[in-house]
């Protein structure tokens, strides 16, 4: 049997990787598996007997469920490739066994002690969750919306760090660019709109913030530093807030809404604020009062149902409202073909990002795109790439209104679509069906320059994960690639100073 330590952990990493159809190299699996071990904090493994021992493991897994090996491999140019077995997507998509209900069973019976107490009204979902995979191994009887993968990566740490009163390390990216790491005291986790945030005290300083964990990279514990706890009832903290975020302005403000009758069932069980109250008046109209502080999250709210729900008052935020609508009607207007005018709306953060590890990148080159809240990561693994041609796609659009750069020679590689509109690009992300089966493109504006500019510095980062001189395997050196990426072209245009 496997090594035991961190094993449970080391098989859902291979599975990640097999279940995306690639084949893989030994060292491509255990540089991978090594990697995300490291950010949990956890030991890599060292030993060709160990990655051996595992995919024997899982290949007995397997079989003593279906009847034949999920694992196989075939040896090509003196390496063998490893991969499932076709019409295998995963270790885990089976039935579950009578030891493991009754295992299930257990933590349902615990998490039941949580049910009913506000701090953990998302364990309901959870237990309906278990109830469906107890009751029915066979036939799915509901399907919930999940969260992001940072949300499975570390939800479960941050909640017993909070359990365990426990300081916590964390690597974040605020804006998604570099990533700074910060100690923080966790004191509650909170959902809103599909997303988790934890809500916690930063060492330094003396107020409670929202931290996505979609902005966080890495959580480690802190045993130098000591708790701070708080007296913070967060049932109150949130009664006056819509979503996360505490506005620089904490008045509470009494706010009246007209809203169609038609709303009236959507509005009853699903409120704004747990502060809502309603009252028909006539046959067509509703009167809803909220006392809430005005921050992003509820003017967003507001925004969401149209037409069919008005501010009254106070006065202010149904002028901010009115012009918010101006603007999209401006800009409905506006669309001229591919044209638009983007004049009132703010532009949008964008990152391209070589993501070093060791001295092996040029095996593996791993990338991450970042576009206002959305963020991706993916890698380059062929190395007969063609980085002019990269090049000549991102010199295009100096001169043209529109370009796609793909980035990888697959079949389906990822692509990034730039169209001009103005000093503003219209930017879609198409990510490659193997980083994720379920994942959509994803859209956003921001400023021309800003955009080429950070195509082009993390195009000649990529250099840095080639060798400086030829080795076995690599086909280019650095500065191979870097001569194949450096254009004129586009350090003249990032040099120009517009009049």
């Amino acid at each position: 049997m496997a090594n035991t330590k961190d094993y449970a952990m080391r098989e859902m990493i291979y599975d990640q990787c097999f279940g995306t159809g690639r084949e893989y190299t030994r060292e491509q699996l255990m540089a991978i598996v090594n990697r995300k071990l490291e950010d949990r904090g956890m030991l890599p493994i060292q030993s060709r007997t160990t990655f051996s021992q595992d995919i024997t493991e899982m290949n007995a897994k397997f079989f003593k469920v279906f009847g034949q090996e999920g694992i196989v491999w075939e040896d090509r140019h003196k390496k063998r490739y490893y991969r499932y077995r076709d019409g295998f997507d995963s270790i885990y998509n089976r039935e579950l066994t009578e030891n493991e209900i009754e295992k299930l069973q257990e933590v349902r019976s615990l998490l039941q002690g949580f049910k009913g107490m506000s701090e953990f009204g998302w364990i309901d979902q959870m237990l309906t969750r278990l109830d469906q995979n107890i009751m029915s191994k066979q036939k799915e009887i509901a399907r919930f919306e999940g969260g992001t993968p940072w949300d499975a990566e570390f939800l479960m740490p941050l909640f017993k760090a909070i359990r365990n009163r426990q300081v916590v390390d964390v690597e974040y990216r605020k804006d998604f660019r570099d990533a700074e790491s910060i100690t923080l005291h966790p004191y509650f986790l909170k959902q809103y709109w599909r997303r988790w945030y934890l809500m916690a005290q930063q060492e330094g300083k003396d107020r409670i913030e929202a931290y996505p964990l979609i902005c966080m990279s890495a959580v480690k514990a802190n045993n130098e530093v000591k708790f701070k706890p708080t007296k913070t009832s967060f049932k109150q903290y949130f009664k006056h807030l819509v979503g996360v975020t505490v506005p620089p302005e904490t008045t509470v403000e009494h706010i009246e809404l007209w809203a169609d009758i038609s709303l009236y069932p959507y509005l009853y069980s699903y409120p704004i604020s747990e502060t809502q109250k309603l009252e028909i008046e006539g046959d067509r109209n509703i009167k809803v009062t909220l006392d809430v502080m005005v921050n992003y999250e509820l003017i967003q709210e507001l925004m969401f149902y149209g037409d069919r729900l008005v501010v009254k008052s106070p006065v202010y935020l149904r002028d901010h409202m009115q012009e918010r609508l101006e603007w999209c009607k401006q800009a409905y207007k506006d669309v001229e073909g591919d044209s638009l005018n983007i004049e009132n709306l703010e532009p949008q953060l964008f990152a391209f990002n070589y993501l070093h590890h060791d001295s092996n990148d040029w095996k593996c080159i791993d990338y991450r795109i970042s576009l206002g809240t959305m963020i991706m990561t993916d890698s380059i693994e062929d190395l007969g790439i063609e980085w002019s041609y990269i090049r000549t796609c991102l010199e295009r659009i100096v001169n043209h209104p529109r370009t796609v750069i793909e980035l990888g020679e697959d079949e389906e590689p990822t692509k990034i679509e730039l169209k001009k509109v103005g000093d503003m690009m219209d930017i879609t992300v198409t990510p490659n069906s193997q980083v994720s089966k379920d994942r959509l493109p994803f859209s956003g504006f921001a400023r021309c320059k800003d955009v080429v500019r950070e195509l082009y510095n993390g195009l000649l980062e990529m250099a840095n994960a080639y060798p400086t001189d030829y080795v076995d395997g690599c086909p280019f050196t650095r500065d191979v690639v870097q001569r194949a990426l450096k254009s004129e072209i586009i350090e003249s245009y990032l040099k120009e100073v517009r009049v």
